[in-house]
């Protein structure tokens, strides 16, 4: 059984990527957000259909290096965002609104997007890694395409 290491060359790609799409996607969100008035919803949800639809294509391809059946990964990918997105966007509201009581809209609203994005990034990692684009070894590979 081959072991993983946390901090390996699968990590610093992994970074450099997200880094490229977290760029993307928190720059859409905020611009949403602040310039155009979108709800703290509509926003973060704009950020993760740009900034996910990218991580597929690069994580998939340059990162993890997966190969399997597209559809599979696909369906996984998009119930792993999904989980993801709702856990960290649904902590970060009442955890941003518990330090800061009367901090108002803006201010709540934008350290909300930041720490939901962060949470996410960090969630995201993990299951990306280890549920979503996880090699499998030449056995259990087998006993899946038969």
């Amino acid at each position: 059984m081959r072991r993983h290491r946390l901090l390996d060359r699968t990590l610093v790609i992994y970074l450099a990527v997200n880094v490229f799409c977290w760029l993307v996607g928190t720059g859409l969100m905020f611009l949403l957000f602040n310039v155009f008035h979108c709800s703290y919803w509509v926003s973060s949800a704009c950020n993760y259909l740009v900034g996910g639809t990218l991580g597929y294509l690069l994580n998939r391809k340059y990162t993890f290096r997966n190969h399997d059946s597209t559809w599979l990964v696909i369906g996984k990918y998009v119930l792993h965002m999904a989980i993801c997105y709702f856990i960290a966007y649904s902590l970060a509201p009442p955890l941003v609104e518990s330090v800061l009581d009367d901090a108002g809209f803006h201010l709540t609203g934008n350290l909300s997007l930041a720490l939901g994005a962060l949470l996410f990034a960090v969630i995201n990692y993990f299951g990306q890694r280890y549920l979503v684009f996880r090699r499998l070894t030449g056995k259990h590979r087998q006993s899946q395409s038969s």
